[in-house]
């Protein structure tokens, strides 16, 4: 039952996509524009911004084919927008979808400038993002893993050897390792998820989201290495960060159950608690697996909080 549950909540919370979310959120713009003076509200605005113009752009695009350079300029800034704006955050991808005929417009653009990296990464998402859904089975759900597991394996591969600007080739390594770590999270591939995370942290230090994928899956095997990284992450993300309040429930596990430290492990789930509060709208909290696994050490040992 507690290996069931930690795979559920496994599931919820490295999932990039939302594709396991118990409860999926519709994300509105007024949800975050309340938020401003939060840095994870202001970069899901930038994120949103960037999306919007993206697809405004494809839009405006009216004709089938793609066959001069002129139309090869149109399209790019639209194709490098949805690129840029997933790496930002990808959170707005499905109220920005793209039309449908964009597969076939991407396809084309190609042909004309196979070098150009960042409209291939763009297709990888467009590909990707069409076998990923929250309303199929479990099933469709896996094959949509396995889908795009091996889609981005494969990319990252290309871009490690690619001839592009170092900048470009960062960013967008950092994004494809950093789901691939989600992904090998969600499939149980510890040793993979862990190598993906720490690929994407080692290029970019401030991609907390993957030093706190490192930190959680040493929670088990090593935790003292644990600690220090999720001392790390809380030193250095916002309150306002999605996991921010998980971090507090993974150390007050770790000192109940490793430490047998009643005082700190009380003490740091008494801050998750309170980090919940500092949640914004479009992640609102939700029982981690660890929440639920402190709570019920806590329960055994007759603590009450």
């Amino acid at each position: 039952m507690e290996q069931d549950l930690m795979n559920e909540f496994v599931q919820q919370g490295h999932d990039p996509t939302k594709m396991y979310q118990r409860k999926p959120v519709k994300f509105e713009l007024s949800m975050i524009s309340a938020c401003l003076d939060s840095p994870t509200g202001r970069t899901y605005i930038t994120a949103c911004e960037m999306f919007d113009e993206a697809k405004s752009r494809l839009c405006q695009y009216t004709k089938v084919e793609v066959e001069t350079d002129s139309d090869c300029d149109f399209l790019q800034s639209a194709f490098h927008g949805y690129a840029k704006a997933y790496m930002v955050d990808q959170i707005w991808y499905e109220n920005f979808k793209p039309p449908s005929n964009a597969f076939d417009l991407i396809d084309q653009y190609m042909q004309h400038r196979p070098d150009d990296i960042l409209s291939e990464y763009c297709k990888n998402i467009f590909f990707c993002r069409s076998h990923q859904s929250g309303n199929g089975s479990e099933f469709s759900k896996f094959k949509g893993l396995q889908i795009a597991i091996r889609t981005y394996e494969i990319f990252a591969m290309k871009v490690e050897k690619a001839d592009t600007t170092s900048d470009i080739r960062r960013q967008i390594l950092a994004t494809l390792f950093n789901c691939l770590g989600s992904f090998y999270t969600i499939t149980q591939q510890r040793i993979r998820a862990i190598d993906s995370f720490e690929k994407a942290y080692n290029i970019n230090n401030e991609d907390l989201d993957s030093l706190f994928g490192v930190a959680w899956w040493h929670c088990s095997e090593d935790p003292e290495k644990a600690i220090k990284l999720f001392n790390q992450y809380l030193d250095a993300a916002p309150e306002c960060d999605k996991k921010y309040y998980d971090a507090f429930y993974c150390l007050s596990y770790i000192y109940l159950s490793v430490h047998k430290d009643i005082t700190k492990g009380k003490e740091y789930y008494c801050k998750g608690l309170d980090a919940e509060k500092k949640q914004l709208p479009c992640f609102p909290p939700y029982d981690t697996a660890y929440k639920l696994f402190a709570k019920l050490k806590m329960v055994y040992l007759g603590i009450h909080v």
